[in-house]
């Protein structure tokens, strides 16, 4: 061995070299200590620049009816295999409807996603693939290759909350990166200090469960066993998680197998021309369509009144200014962010406006980032709605359900002075009185997650009709609720009743649509808990229109059986005597010996005695104009069919009938409006007496209150 050779000599460091200088200068300098949520990617909600090979595409493919038929082409592939998805899944959610599947350009932007579904993540979930593009393309240990296959479930590096998974393909054709496949699904379970995917008792995003940023988990269409493996191990139910990681994979795979097809009959080019076209169409017949509103500025507020954990009142304040084909929406005066998992983000809240335009106004154009590219945002930094990845965020639907309702109704005010281009329509129901759990089921599997009645969501009245009973969520308007036999067959349930009762909804000239009130016992395991994460039991969470009364408060009922399980069998088996189906009467007359309890519908989980009854209603629709004004007839149809309580009739409609023979006596019913009419008229006050008497300069004392309480300068003078 020579002298100056200290390679194999122990303890001596081997000499520096131009490499190891290298390598430790990108170490120290150019390494993040880890990728987080890219700033600028999550702020920017335009849809990307036409790149040059979207230019060149474009230059080949001229004919618009080739086009045309492409963009249906793509449509049905997706729809196809979203149908495929919600059969082959095993998350409730999945299920009944709360999934999407689409395709982005190669730039990231989703162009096409199914027109059933979640269209929220049209917009909410094109920040994945651009992260993957700008931060693992390029890395020598990740990559992206034909048959990678990418995950990501946190929200805030994309997607509307951390319950939704997201699995991404990259769609390649003779060695070209050409597009992504995504499918989206609202999981649930994610191994969260509360089961079922929801946090209520999260006071920080460490108590969320997993955090799973863009990943790549499996290649060449193969998924890494130890990397799903290591998700299970954080979940309380494995198998769920198993075959719904391999759906998604299917249904992506499915996508691109006839995407490939496609290219091969046609081109690569019709496809990629035709996902930029559509983008690029959707954004420009949205701003179209905003030229014809009237100019002006249109506000709304609303206010919730539970923080998950205690009874607070806060408040969502929204501002559009429209001026020619300019949109700008505001939120100033909104709630700041707290340690509740209900606070939104802001690309999600974005989601969210460009929902409104998917489902309820522009519903006819095709589902993209493009409806949120054409708006433009001043969204109020620190607040409920622009949270940061230092806050609790999995309950994010909560302040967006407000927001969404804010939202409507400041938009609806500018529609009203426009009538016969966008239908008028009043607030749908939107919020989460919906059963959670988890558990030891009846088949002793460990499971947790949401049953779905809160897809029977009541819908809005029209401006010349009713509104629907229990039609769909407002984010999913084609979901459904589910089989309450399923429900009892997978879980410990007793389903008592699941109907819809008196009153639930929205009175006016035309009704909200109604829905249901349900009521579970637990039913064959003695170690399982629920959970309801929801708001509404003091103050309304849907607002009526014109004159429309808005829906009632919703409190959750629970029922303690006096003897538990053992006391609620003997009942049933006696043929439940005194049962009506309906929280208020068995409350009033309580016919099952125990302790009742009405309390605020936000209950973290928690273990209950096999036999307790909880009870609750998924909400109904706004009412659209003056009770006054419906046709007494509809109103005794109502009455008839048990839509509304003989209280409603005559307190609210005034309308008068024979109970005996459950006539409407019309003359008698003319004198009572007409005598309301004249009520009216004596105890009204002038818009100036009214704001002088109504308005105060803070809040109520002794209410707990997060929000501006400031006046704008041109508000209430």
């Amino acid at each position: 061995m020579r002298a100056t050779d200290t390679t194999e000599q122990p303890g001596v460091p081997a000499p520096r070299t131009p490499e190891t200088d290298a390598f430790l200068n990108d170490l120290l300098t150019n390494q993040p200590i880890m990728f987080g949520p890219d700033p600028e990617i999550m702020n920017e909600h335009r849809i990307r620049p036409r790149s040059e090979r979207e230019e060149a595409a474009l230059t080949a493919i001229t004919d618009e009816t080739e086009l045309t038929i492409a963009q249906s082409r793509v449509e049905a592939i997706i729809e196809s295999a979203k149908d495929m998805l919600q059969q082959i899944s095993a998350a409730p959610a999945a299920k009944w409807g709360d999934l999407s599947v689409g395709v982005y350009s190669r730039d990231g932007d989703l162009s096409l996603c199914t027109s059933s579904g979640v269209n929220i993540f049209s917009a909410a979930a094109s920040p994945v693939p651009k992260f993957i593009n700008r931060y693992w393309a390029d890395e020598p240990t990740v990559g992206v290759r034909e048959g990678d296959v990418f995950y990501h479930n946190d929200s805030h590096y994309g997607g509307a909350h951390n319950p939704d998974h997201t699995l991404l393909l990259p769609l390649y054709r003779d060695g070209e990166h050409i597009a992504w496949v995504g499918v989206v699904v609202h999981e649930g379970e994610n191994g969260a200090i509360d089961p079922g995917g929801f946090a209520p008792r999260a006071t920080d995003p460490y108590g969320e469960g997993l955090r799973i940023p863009p990943m790549k988990i499996g290649e060449d269409y193969t998924l890494r066993r130890d990397v799903v493996n290591m998700f299970q191990n954080h979940v309380r139910d494995p198998l769920m998680w198993l075959i719904d990681i391999r759906s998604k994979l299917a249904a992506a795979r499915d996508v691109e197998r006839r995407l490939h097809d496609f290219m091969r009959e046609r081109s690569p080019e019709l496809l990629i021309a035709t996902l930029r076209t559509v983008l690029e169409n959707t954004e420009a017949e949205v701003h179209r369509r905003l030229a014809q509103w009237p100019d002006g500025i249109y506000r709304a507020v609303h206010f919730g009144d539970c923080t998950l954990l205690e009874e607070r009142l806060y408040k969502i304040a929204v501002e559009f200014e429209k001026r020619g084909e300019r949109l700008v929406m505001r939120t100033h005066g909104t709630a700041p962010a707290i340690d509740r998992a209900m606070n939104g983000q802001a690309h999600a809240m974005k989601s969210l406006v460009g929902n409104e335009f998917m489902n309820f106004l522009f519903a006819d154009l095709p589902r993209n980032a493009g409806f949120v590219s054409a708006i433009d945002f001043e969204l109020e930094p620190g607040s409920m709605l622009t949270a940061t990845r230092e806050h609790p965020t999995s309950l994010s639907m909560l302040s967006g359900f407000y927001l969404n309702t804010t939202v409507h109704t400041a938009l609806t005010k500018a529609l009203f002075s426009n009538p016969g281009v966008t239908e008028v329509i009043a607030p749908w129901y939107a919020m989460l009185p919906t059963l959670q759990y988890g558990g030891i089921t009846q088949h002793l599997q460990l499971t947790a997650n949401i049953s779905v009645e809160i897809n029977a969501m009541g819908g809005g009245a029209h401006r010349d009709r009713d509104g629907e009973h229990a039609a769909a969520p407002f984010f999913a308007t084609l979901a459904d609720w589910g089989e309450t036999e399923d429900r009892e067959t997978e879980l410990p349930l007793l389903c008592l009743w699941r109907h819809i009762p008196p009153d639930n909804h929205g009175f006016g000239k035309h009704r909200g649509g109604a829905s249901v009130e349900w009521a579970y016992a637990l039913w064959g395991s003695q170690i399982f808990a629920f959970m309801v994460t929801s708001t509404g039991a003091r103050f309304p969470v849907t607002g009526g229109l014109f004159g429309g009364y808005g829906g009632g408060c919703n409190p959750l009922t629970i029922v303690k059986p006096e003897g538990g399980a053992g006391a609620l069998r003997e009942w049933l088996a006696n043929g439940a005597p005194g049962l009506t189906y309906d929280a208020a009467s068995m409350l009033a007359d309580r016919p099952l010996a125990g302790e009742y309890e009405v309390t605020n519908p936000s209950r973290p989980a928690a273990p209950i005695p096999e036999g307790e009854i909880w009870i609750q209603r998924i909400g109904g629709g706004g009412g659209y104009g003056d009770p006054l004004e419906r046709d007494p007839q509809a109103v005794m149809t109502d009455l008839r069919r048990g839509l509304i309580s003989p209280e409603v009739a005559r307190n609210v409609y005034r309308i008068t009938w024979d109970e005996e023979r459950a006539e409407l006596d019309a003359a008698a019913t003319e004198s009572a409006r007409d005598d309301e009419r004249t009520a009216r008229l004596a105890r009204g006050k002038s818009y100036d007496e009214f704001v002088a008497e109504w308005r105060r300069e803070q809040p109520p004392e002794g209410v707990p209150f997060l929000g501006s309480w400031d006046w704008p300068a041109d508000e209430g003078s």
